[in-house]
């Protein structure tokens, strides 16, 4: 009866970033939603495996994306061959979300308005790596091993967006982030 209050405890917390992060992936709501119960079933069904988990927040994150990958694999084999673009991976798309009141003050909308144009630059892999590094706050050993890259790669890709970002910005991008 433990684990399974001990799982619901992890379903309540983690939910809604999961979903965020399944939906920047690029993927319809429905099927984030699928995915997440997914997992949630697996780690229920082998409740056991809680114990040997060091950070909860970060498993979630790579099983969901190894589930939404297995996801988008099955249908892209239900795709026409003319239509698969194989160097294209799957697009990391992310909106910064203001809470309502403050977006109805012209300054806030702006500011938003700003932001999304600044990481619309970016390639889908950094804003991906972005996206984990300053709002999830994943350190680079985590991240590399959710992107399956190196972390000298993780740290390159990061500093690589970042400069862009200042490239494209200047000054700009600096008084964005203060």
């Amino acid at each position: 009866m433990k684990k399974q209050n001990d799982i619901a405890s992890i379903y309540s917390l983690h939910v809604e970033d999961l979903f965020t992060y399944g939906c920047y992936l690029g993927f319809e709501r429905e099927t984030v939603k699928d995915a997440i119960h997914d997992v949630f079933v697996k780690i229920a069904t082998n409740s056991d495996n809680l114990d040997n988990i060091s950070n909860i927040k970060f498993y979630l994150f790579r099983s969901l994306k190894n589930r939404l990958l297995d996801i988008y694999k099955s249908q892209k084999e239900h795709i026409e061959l003319e239509n698969i673009d194989p160097s294209r991976g799957i697009s990391f798309n992310i909106e910064v979300n203001v809470e309502e009141l403050m977006i109805e003050e012209e300054e806030q909308t702006k500011i938003k308005t700003e932001i999304e144009q600044l990481l619309g630059s970016l390639t889908d892999r950094q804003r991906e790596i972005i996206y984990l590094r300053y709002i999830q706050e994943y350190d680079y050993p985590q991240i590399a091993e959710l992107l399956q890259i190196s972390i000298h790669g993780c740290r390159k890709l990061v500093s690589k967006a970042i400069l862009s970002l200042k490239e494209k910005y200047g000054i700009f991008f600096f008084l964005i982030l203060s």
